[in-house]
């Protein structure tokens, strides 16, 4: 006797390699092992699965696998509502917030471009990353799939695009607008929220151009960072038209 595996929507892609091109798959039950355990052993992290059905009826990751049992296995959707409380994840997160780690680490300043509080590190390992959610409710992002497995990480997304602005799109993509609705207020270098700055007070920090054309600037309280509405903004605008187009810069 076995059980039987189907996987929905894009989840074949990110099973291990031997198993991808079979679906559904099914394997004899020869140990004691919750269904969360039997998933990720095929390579697929928890955090990718949004439901789980056996025999069509929902139940959790603590399920144990039994002969005869089929489960329905289905991906996130979009966008993902992180707000609210589902049978796999009982506690959702207050806010959209995210952590990204050494494999997505330029992604980190479109994010922060866009307004969404992102903290990033390259000096970070994997074990600095799992402290950091331990103190924080935040939202892992990454391409390391191992990483996603740790049983410290509730929410997180494997990153499928390799190029940044694709990155961002899919990020977009998969947590809608919403989250950006304040471009431009963060510092890409640290995170922190950007204040306004009176012209004057910096003027001699300024490069000539920069005095000329620009009346409007923004300084991190943090590392003294000064920002204008230069190209930075004009990027975001023409790679994210629809979401940028008619927002104010820092």
């Amino acid at each position: 006797m076995a059980a039987e595996y189907h996987f929905h929507g894009d989840l074949p892609n990110l099973l291990r390699r031997r198993w991808r091109d079979i679906n559904p798959l099914r394997q004899p039950v020869t140990r004691s092992a919750s269904i969360k355990d039997v998933i990720e052993s095929f390579g697929l992290p928890h955090t990718e699965v949004d439901r789980i059905e056996c025999n069509r009826q929902a139940v959790d990751f603590s399920l144990p696998v039994e002969d005869k049992c089929r489960f329905d296995i289905f991906p996130v959707p979009l966008p993902w509502d992180v707000s609210r409380p589902t049978m796999l994840r009982r506690r959702p997160v207050t806010a959209i917030r995210f952590i990204v780690d050494n494999n997505v680490g330029r992604l980190a300043r479109y994010l922060r471009m866009a307004g969404f509080d992102t903290l990033y590190d390259y000096r970070w390992d994997d074990e600095d990353i799992i402290d950091r959610l331990g103190q924080d409710d935040r939202i892992l992002l990454t391409r390391d799939l191992d990483l996603l497995k740790r049983k410290q990480v509730e929410f997180g997304r494997y990153i499928r695009a390799s190029e940044p602005v694709r990155q961002m799109r899919e990020v977009l993509n998969l947590f809608g607008p919403a989250g950006a609705d304040k471009p431009f207020t963060r510092c890409l270098e640290c995170n922190s929220p950007l204040q306004a700055v009176d012209k004057q007070d910096i003027l001699e920090r300024l490069k000539p151009l920069t005095k000329k054309y620009y009346e409007s600037f923004s300084i991190c309280p943090r590392c003294d960072k000064i920002y204008w509405p230069g190209s930075h903004v004009a990027k975001m605008r023409r790679s994210f038209p629809d979401i940028f187009s008619d927002k104010g810069a820092g």
